[in-house]
């Protein structure tokens, strides 16, 4: 089995998933459509103005956040893996009357597909789990920014699989495979194809962008999370927490880098 083939059944559940996921009410579509901003207070801040500047936006699903950057004045293409996911965000486009570009495509074979370079490179949330290979990520991550341009990342902190299943440890290796279990925003919904998710600690993912030859301007971790991991977690500005209130570890991470130049 390769890693391959492991992104190959990605695929294939991320084409059922993005059809739960689309007409979801957790999505928020219909606010979208009447001009709600899906782009949380981190990226908003810690990417700041967009007016003018192109944007790849990679593992982007149906393409919501994507067009988040459009209405804020970015020249915005959007890459996923899912075929289901990519036509869904061309008619998201036209339903919102927006311009982008969306591409399908594996992240990991990207170089070459999209022959540009970007200003800014930007991945979010519950995205890098589904790549197998940090290096080569951060070779295409590379590889699209101009030269000064910006890389930003947000999502799980790696620290808490610990938390969530004491059989993994923070630097576990193998895939992790699961299926028949149910969907993260539809919990009714069961996805029998089997996923595949990688566990990447923070130090693999610097060390890897680090050795495409990108700058690390900074790097934070978050007590609160983007999405409710159990039923009885409690919102507070569009963050979860557990309903004691913030854990003692860190439940997502962001992280900024430059190319030289």
């Amino acid at each position: 089995m390769t890693p391959h083939d492991d992104h190959e059944k990605n695929r294939i559940a991320w084409d059922e998933m993005v059809e739960v996921h689309w007409d979801h009410p957790a999505q928020k579509r219909r606010e979208f459509l009447a001009g709600w901003c899906s782009l949380k207070s981190i990226e908003l801040a810690e990417v700041g103005e967009v007016r003018g500047r192109t944007l790849l936006h990679l593992m982007c699903q149906f393409g919501m956040d994507s067009l988040s950057w459009v209405r804020r004045g970015a020249v915005v293409t959007g890459v996923d893996i899912s075929d289901r996911s990519i036509a869904r965000a061309e008619e998201l486009k036209k339903l919102a009357g927006l311009e982008a570009t969306f591409v399908r495509s594996d992240v990991l074979d990207l170089i070459g597909v999209i022959d540009q370079q970007f200003d800014i490179v930007f991945q979010s949330h519950g995205a890098h789990c589904w790549i197998s290979d940090m290096d080569k990520w951060a070779q295409v991550v590379a590889h699209y920014l101009k030269p000064g341009g910006l890389f930003f990342i947000v999502d799980d902190h790696p620290i808490i699989c610990v938390y969530e299943n004491p059989a993994y440890s923070y630097l576990h290796k193998e895939p992790i495979r699961y299926s028949d279990e149910p969907d993260y925003c539809d919990r009714e919904h069961i996805i029998e194809t089997e996923r595949v998710e990688w566990q990447h600690p923070l130090s693999q993912i610097v060390n890897a962008l680090i050795k495409a030859g990108l700058v690390i301007e900074k790097l934070d971790e978050y007590d609160k999370g983007y999405y409710p991991i159990e039923a009885d977690w409690v919102e507070d500005n569009r963050y979860w927490y557990p309903p004691d209130g913030p854990p003692l570890y860190p439940l997502m991470f962001s992280l900024k880098a430059r190319k030289a130049g």
